[in-house]
């Protein structure tokens, strides 16, 4: 059975691109995210997403990092506090170098409530440091790679992280 495309409401068309999403169907996702944003570019689900957010996981996942950016970064337009967004683009920037950028988007994740947070602090620490050691800004890698171990002081990845960068600062 085909639909034409006003066939469906803009909410029947969104959760149609999740089932697909989680399928996982991606083409069948990204063809019915497209519809929502045909019909209404600033549709909200009332649980808050959008389907920005998956056209960019799926093009993040694709490995269309720069194509991910954009949609991110339209899903935090329609919803500014959109952690997974934050994530997703943060993600993105790092893997592409655009180190600052990223951390901007981390700096806006520890800004939410933590009651609103769902990533671990640890977490966004951790990536805080590495983006720093990435820029080579060793004081702040260390810094917030301290503090990633101080969340979790059995963690290896942490700890060959912080050796690493304090072995860089101090040459």
């Amino acid at each position: 059975m085909t639909d034409k495309p006003f066939s469906r409401s803009i909410a029947e068309w969104f959760e149609l691109g999740r089932q697909c999403f989680h399928k996982p169907d991606g083409l069948g996702a990204v063809r019915a995210f497209e519809r929502v944003v045909e019909r209404d570019p600033r549709y909200r689900h009332p649980d808050g997403d959008n389907p920005y957010f998956y056209l960019g996981k799926i093009n993040e996942v694709e490995g269309n990092v720069d194509e991910a950016i954009v949609l991110y970064s339209r899903a935090l337009a329609v919803n500014p506090h959109d952690e997974e967004s934050m994530i997703g683009r943060a993600s993105c920037c790092t893997v592409s170098g655009r180190h600052q950028e990223a951390l901007t988007d981390l700096d806006r994740l520890l800004q939410l409530p933590e009651a609103q947070r769902r990533i671990p602090c640890k977490v966004v620490f951790f990536v805080m440091a590495e983006n720093h050691r990435r820029l080579k800004d060793w004081g702040q890698a260390v810094y917030w790679g301290q503090r990633a171990l101080d969340a979790d002081p059995g963690n290896e990845e942490f700890q060959n992280l912080l050796k690493e960068i304090q072995a860089k600062a101090s040459s």
